[in-house]
């Protein structure tokens, strides 16, 4: 029974990414764009980016790298914005721009890797100097690992795995799927429509999950805020865990969970009519305002625990 329940949920919720993101692109060009589109040709084929060509200029990059299967994408940055999409071609794209002389952007390819890194020329620059911008298009199944120590990284319909590494960068991934690697000092990160195995770590930062479909979701953080939001697969384990940070669940009653909620220092609020098993109780040796939450939703086939040491927790109702 719960292997049909698994298949039932997982043709429900994988059916709007088997259609993949082909013709995302359609629409992108303007009319100025298509009027100049014989100048600009040779340049931007069909399928390319929204961005018009630009003059050669010494702090620009555009290079493109031709792939064969599935590719992978390494870029280490100091400080700037990072936009990763996919698109219909066996090709890597790279725009980079950076305004001061005192970093390097450097692009070189090993096969089907792609490695990108920004130097530093300099022991004086300054954080301003540091920025430098990425553009990057990529084929739908390719392999991500960016650190941006600060700024923000975005990618969107990737299907491969993805591991983001930063100090305070923003982080976002929207309608990617694999498994999902984010750490963090005191970056955010949003989640949204992600598929796949997820984790999150961090030291101040925050997260949040809206819509995931995933059998395993681990987020961790000292006094960043956790938000999950979303169905739950059967057989699912999903775990957030803050020290002083809050915690908030949306959950419906029509979703099949065997919940868990401690809070040591803190309290745990719920909102949803759990099954009469579900307890509220004070654990041995904390203070007047801690407790925990037991109970579950439907049959409890997904397992989902939310602990913190002195945050709140709230579990309210979704519908």
């Amino acid at each position: 029974m719960g292997s049909r329940n698994e298949k039932l949920w997982e043709t429900e919720m994988m059916a709007p990414y088997k259609r993949g993101p082909a013709g995302w692109t359609l629409g992108l060009c303007s009319l100025a764009l298509l009027t100049c589109a014989a100048q600009t040709a040779a340049a931007r084929p069909a399928g390319g980016s929204d961005r018009a060509a630009e003059p050669a200029s010494p702090h620009r990059l555009d290079k493109r790298f031709p792939v064969d299967g599935r590719a992978m994408v390494t870029l280490r940055n100091a400080q700037g914005t990072i936009v990763v999409r996919s698109w219909q071609r066996s090709e890597v794209e790279i725009i980079a721009n950076h305004a001061s002389e005192g970093v390097e952007v450097d692009a070189g390819q090993s096969g089907n890797r792609i490695e990108l890194v920004t130097h530093v020329l300099r022991d004086d620059v300054s954080p301003a100097e540091l920025q430098a911008d990425y553009e990057i298009y990529v084929p739908e199944e390719t392999e991500l690992e960016i650190k941006n120590d600060s700024g923000s990284v975005r990618v969107t319909q990737v299907y491969a795995d993805v591991s983001v590494d930063t100090v305070l960068a923003k982080v976002e991934l929207t309608d990617v799927s694999g498994d999902l690697t984010v750490r963090t000092v005191d970056g955010s990160f949003t989640c949204t429509r992600c598929v796949g195995k997820i984790e999150f770590v961090s030291t101040s930062g925050g997260a949040r999950f809206v819509q995931p479909v995933s059998r395993s979701l681990h987020a961790q953080t000292f006094s960043g805020s956790l938000f999950y939001e979303g169905k739950f697969s059967p057989n699912g384990y999903y775990k957030l865990t803050t020290t002083s940070g809050p915690i908030e669940l949306a959950l419906s009653e029509k979703d099949s969970v065997k919940l868990s909620a401690h809070s040591r220092q803190g309290n745990v609020e719920n909102q949803v009519n759990l099954k009469p098993e579900s307890h509220l109780f004070r654990l041995p040796g904390t203070s007047k305002g801690s407790s925990s939450l037991i109970g579950t939703t439907g049959t409890g086939l997904a397992r989902v625990e939310l602990t913190s040491f002195s945050g709140k927790i709230l579990i309210r109702k979704r519908d």
